[in-house]
């Protein structure tokens, strides 16, 4: 019995309450610049930096630095640091790290 229960809630989504749903990641059914700025945002608060490269690899944001620049107009504190970066094929490149010194956007004083 006890493995039709298992079968049974295979798919089930998880109760807001439990504590593992507090690890759950919201699911971006789209690419559009709203989501590509909250994936950006969450990466962020998440890991502190990220760069232009791994942004376009890991979120899927092709032009990272006008999301980040539009999270800064919102009022986040977003800190652009050059770094650089050798590719797969050995060529060095120039490529901004993005890091987030506030988790909260700043109440501009209009």
């Amino acid at each position: 019995m006890a493995n039709n229960e298992n079968t049974q809630n295979k798919g089930v989504a998880v109760d807001a309450t439990t504590p593992k749903a507090k690890n759950i990641k919201p699911k971006f059914t789209d690419n559009s610049l709203r989501n590509q700025r909250l994936k950006l945002l969450d990466y962020l608060r998440e890991h502190g930096s990220i760069t232009t490269s791994q942004a376009r690899e890991l979120l899927d944001i092709y032009y990272p630095p006008a999301r980040a620049f539009e999270l800064k107009k919102e009022g986040y504190l977003i800190t652009t640091i050059w770094d650089s970066w050798v590719s797969e094929y050995g060529i060095k490149h120039r490529i901004g790290r993005y890091v987030l010194t506030q988790k909260q956007p700043i109440e501009s004083e209009a």
